[in-house]
């Protein structure tokens, strides 16, 4: 078998929540005086720990209040969004049912913090689809994407060498994460257009267009 393990990013990828972080980080730069861009703000913290993409928000953009006053408020806006809004990436739950029945491990590497992770556990339940192997920024220091520490903690975590493992994202950190760590990447539009993709080894616009026996024969 060419692979062994998938691993999915999870915001973006499993649950539908860059719509989420858009609408509370709209809110958070009006409430300090300012104008959210979408194109320019999330290219620059997608792929990012909350803390250190906050830490670049305030260093770029000018926000007076200190990094963890504004972090805690970030968290507030994005919780009260997860809470509400929170919901699976559409074909991802038919997509990952396949896997499965092919016979592949699965995970979740994330650079998302314990308190988000946490509510979408709890909202979608996806410990039912991954058990245990649900991985995170603070499992590995806090380093966020595109370090590859990660994937390749999640790697040894389910007993795969990189080069058996392939990874679904949709930003150019989290692609460049993949690679750096030596794993084939699956770049998938739901963030951000294609040509902010092209450096994984695969892009595509939805779940329907992954060929699983194709890609696992090639």
């Amino acid at each position: 078998m060419k692979f062994e393990t998938l691993i999915f990013d999870m915001d973006g990828v499993i649950i539908d929540s860059e719509v989420l972080f858009d609408n509370a980080d709209t809110e958070f730069f009006r409430r300090h005086g300012k104008v959210y861009n979408r194109e320019e703000v999330a290219l620059l913290l997608t792929g990012m720990n909350l803390r250190e993409g906050t830490a670049l928000v305030k260093e770029k953009y000018g926000f007076q209040d200190d990094v963890d006053s504004l972090t805690s408020e970030r968290q507030s806006l994005l919780e009260a969004e997860y809470l509400t809004h929170l919901n699976y990436v559409t074909g991802f739950e038919n997509f990952h049912t396949q896997v499965i029945a092919d016979g592949l491990k699965t995970c979740i590497a994330t650079s998302s913090n314990d308190h988000l992770l946490g509510l979408a556990i709890k909202k979608l339940g996806l410990e039912k689809k991954f058990g245990d192997n649900i991985f995170k920024a603070s499992d590995v220091g806090n380093v966020s994407k595109p370090n590859p520490a990660i994937y390749l903690y999640a790697a040894e975590k389910m007993g795969t060498s990189p080069s058996k493992c392939f990874v679904i994202e949709d930003a150019p950190k989290g692609i460049q994460a993949a690679k750096n760590a030596g794993m084939f990447c699956i770049g998938i539009t739901t963030t951000f257009a294609k040509d902010r993709l092209s450096h994984a080894d695969m892009v595509v616009d939805s779940y329907d267009e992954i060929d699983l026996t194709k890609l696992m024969m090639e």
